[in-house]
């Protein structure tokens, strides 16, 4: 007689049904798929960061471009307002003392740009105040009272004779011009400042002895050349005025022992 086969008892409440496994709940496995709470923040953190990076570095990037526009306009409206101002002296002539003009550009496009120019007259001392000054340097160098006259007093003393030529030539002459341009840039104040000199060579023909065109009278070359020429007479031994470079007659009674041609 077979066995009987026993069955494990049935939980209560339950009839003739087989249990099933269960699964675990979902995110409980370590394996599980998705972010934490604490990842998610460290990664905006990052991107916030690298965010305020980039801003940082394109605002910087279009304040250059800015200045850089600015600065290229400040410099071409300078040189123009100073090729202006020197038009308008050349026109009206130049001044004797130091000149200020202002204003802005509003017709070229510009009205945040004001300029502001000056042109000096520059003012040479005389020679007196060089002799003062000189000796007052000769004083500080212990050379006050040597009386060695040296190459730089030589040529010091022969200014002295050149030197109201000079000085009314370069005055006349030469002026000098500071212009500033400024703007704002934002709440900082730029600005762009250029220095340039004018000159005037019609100026150094009104000066005795200095300047002025090259002219036939001051051309002596042909009469230098006509006295070579004639030399002949000049001189008892037949030689060219000044200085003798006339070729001098072979034979002739200004040479002793004269050459014989001819052998009489």
């Amino acid at each position: 007689m077979a066995a009987p086969v026993r069955r494990p008892p049935a939980e209560p409440g339950v009839k003739g049904r087989r249990r099933m496994p269960t699964t675990p709940a979902q995110g409980s496995a370590p394996n599980s798929a998705g972010f934490t709470l604490l990842e998610v923040l460290i990664a905006v953190a990052i991107l916030a960061v690298s965010l305020s990076s980039l801003m940082g570095s394109q605002l910087n990037s279009m304040a250059a471009t800015r200045y850089a526009r600015d600065i290229t306009a400040a410099a071409l409206l300078a040189e123009y307002q100073i090729v202006e101002l020197e038009f308008l002296h050349r026109r009206e002539g130049w001044v004797s003392s130091d000149t200020d003009y202002q204003g802005d550009f509003s017709d070229q496009g510009y009205p945040d740009m004001e300029w502001t120019c000056t042109v000096h007259f520059i003012e040479l001392p005389e020679y007196n105040q060089l002799i003062e000054a000189k000796e007052g340097a000769d004083e500080a160098e212990g050379k006050d009272g040597d009386n060695i006259m040296d190459a730089g007093d030589q040529a010091f003393g022969a200014l002295g004779m050149v030197w109201p030529i000079v000085k009314a030539a370069i005055e006349n002459s030469i002026r000098k011009v500071d212009c500033t341009v400024s703007w704002k840039n934002g709440t900082i104040d730029e600005e762009f400042a250029i220095q340039t000199f004018w000159t005037d060579p019609n100026a150094l023909q009104q000066l005795p002895g200095a300047g002025g065109e090259f002219t036939d009278q001051d051309d002596d070359s042909g009469a230098a050349e006509g006295e070579e020429e004639g030399g002949g007479s000049s001189g008892p031994a037949g030689g060219g005025g000044r200085g003798g470079r006339g070729r001098p007659a072979i034979g002739g009674p200004g040479m002793e022992g004269g050459m014989n041609m001819g052998g009489g």
